[in-house]
């Protein structure tokens, strides 16, 4: 019984359903015995207390189902916690009552509700809402502020939702962090070193996300981790036929319901972590590839491998303006035999050339005096200069022009030579033909996760590939070089390595399949440079 002689002073603001501070409850010892088990057992609280909306039924009680009590007991029992779920399984809900339990039970707490849109994360704090005024008054903390944004209780506890912007918890003390569909968040490297520091600062700070697949991006690499046990986190994964009333006809009627786009219903219902459509490498093969964790890592130097002696490396080199926007990129490449081999990767958007030039010579000398073959399409060439002039690096590799082959690897003298390669159409086509037969037979093996994102949105556009916008291709682009590089007579005479040949014995008419959407032909081993020539001239083609 409420113990105010006065109703018109109950509830918080007129809204009878929130408890005021101050409010005087008289407890009865059931009451209190139902305080004590609710704040002990997560479960039987959601399970006795939450409300949640059905669209029949209006305000009914919460059943959890044995997914969602698997959740609520791995982040009750741990700090961190993914969860890799199909659509509507009711994720939301179930983050609802995590959160309710949690800021009920404890004193003095702050959790953060983010999502990539605003109005994401103000739904879930909407339903927190809705769920804790749903409560009896008896099991609430007295409401010190309530709004669209923000809830602060009398026991010290406030909820915060926002967007998951680099400043969004920036000075607060998070407690608990909640990131709703975190595989949708734009910018998530440089967010998430924002809040690091929040959430790692306290020994029981808990962080819980969720969401559906979006392609082979920063999301797939925490769940292949938590997966794997080695980043710390619990993993759930929860199917569409987890969902209790889901059976062979749902899955038919939701299929027809996205126009039988399978991979649509894979990536969202089968918790499948798909690349974009019309990519480069086969989806299939995107799947298959894993990225390892580098042995050293400084300055967005990523080392893999370290250098062994008498053995061959070729670095490929992509140069931006060092303004925040594209990277410069390296990639490292063991050499020595087939399968090549990635062992460093260098990337950074605001390096200037000059002190990108300085990494290149200190890395290149560290892998044996690799061979350095710089883009010059924009700026590159005064990297190769400064190379070339400031630190006399002698391995860097010259391009001539080839006539209809396009270019090759040039001995460095001669009116038409570059201290690098111009990434022409020709050599872009030929590039990208090679690397797809490297990939998905297994020659070329990749370490570094940045390169296998970007690779996962390298998608077809007209007559060429490229990255999907507000995504990057520098890295797959250092690859895209490389695999030009091993079809030079140059590369052959230096490794004895005949790449496409070696391909060739795998398959010949796999080859011949995978070069068709190219336009391209093989025109033998008889040809002065390369084995590669394009159906259309040079400028038939479009970058």
């Amino acid at each position: 019984m409420v113990a105010i002689s006065n109703p018109l002073t109950r509830g918080y603001l007129g809204n009878n359903n929130l408890k005021r501070i101050g409010e005087e409850i008289e407890y009865t010892k059931k009451m209190l015995k139902e305080y004590m088990k609710c704040a002990q057992d997560p479960i039987y609280f959601a399970k006795k207390y939450i409300k949640i909306v059905h669209v029949d039924r209006g305000l009914i009680p919460f059943k959890l189902y044995d997914y969602q009590e698997d959740i609520v007991n791995k982040i009750t029992d741990s700090r961190r916690v993914a969860v890799l779920t199909a659509r509507q399984s009711g994720k939301t809900t179930t983050a609802t009552a995590i959160i309710l339990h949690y800021i009920l039970f404890n004193e003095y707490k702050t959790v953060a509700i983010l999502a990539n849109k605003g109005d994401s994360a103000r739904e879930v704090l909407s339903r927190v809402q809705l769920a804790y005024e749903a409560l009896p008054k008896w099991m609430q903390q007295g409401v010190e502020e309530w709004n669209k944004g923000n809830i602060t209780l009398e026991n010290g506890c406030k909820i915060y939702a926002g967007t998951t912007s680099s400043s969004a918890i920036r000075g607060k003390s998070i407690s608990f962090l909640y990131l709703d569909e975190v595989a949708f968040i734009e910018g998530y490297d440089e967010f998430f070193a924002s809040v690091y520091p929040t959430i790692s600062s306290g020994e029981s700070t808990k962080l819980l996300m969720t969401s559906t697949p979006n392609g082979l991006n920063h999301f797939w690499k925490t769940c292949k981790g938590a997966e794997e046990k080695t980043n710390g986190y619990e993993f759930v994964k929860v199917m569409w036929n987890d969902v209790p009333g889901r059976d062979q006809k749902w899955h038919d009627e939701t299929l027809a319901a996205l126009d039988y786009d399978d991979q649509k219903f894979r990536q969202e219902y089968c918790c499948e972590f798909l690349g974009s459509s019309g990519t480069l490498i086969s989806g299939q093969k995107l799947k298959e590839l894993a990225y390892s964790r580098p042995l050293r890592e400084q300055e967005n130097l990523y080392q893999y491998e370290m250098a062994i002696e008498g053995h061959t490396y070729s670095m490929t080199c992509d140069v931006s303006r060092g303004k925040g926007l594209d990277y410069s990129t390296f990639t490292v490449l063991d050499i020595t035999e087939m399968p090549y081999k990635q062992v460093c990767v260098f990337r950074d958007n605001m390096i200037g050339p000059v002190d990108f030039a300085s990494i290149i010579y200190r890395v290149g000398m560290m892998y044996n005096e690799a061979a350095v073959l710089v883009e010059i399409n924009d700026i590159g060439e005064q990297v190769s200069d400064v190379l070339l002039m400031d630190y006399g690096y002698e391995n860097i590799l010259y391009t001539e022009n080839a006539g209809r082959l396009g270019k090759r690897i040039s001995s460095g003298f001669g009116r038409s030579v570059d201290n690098g390669i111009r990434t022409t159409k020709s050599v872009k086509s030929v590039g990208c033909s090679i690397l797809k037969m490297l990939i998905e037979q297994n020659q070329l093996i990749l370490s570094d996760f940045n390169t296998i994102q970007e690779l996962s949105r390298f998608s077809k556009k007209a007559n060429s590939y490229e990255a999907e916008s507000g995504t990057h291709d520098d890295l797959v682009m250092n690859l895209v070089i490389f695999a030009w590089l091993t079809d030079q007579t140059y590369f052959k005479d230096m490794t004895d390595i005949n790449t496409m040949m070696m391909l060739r014995e795998k398959t010949d008419e796999q080859i011949e399949d995978n070069l068709l959407p190219f336009g391209f032909i093989d025109v033998g081993e008889d040809l002065p440079q390369g084995g590669f020539q394009p159906v259309k001239t040079e400028d038939d083609w479009i970058m």
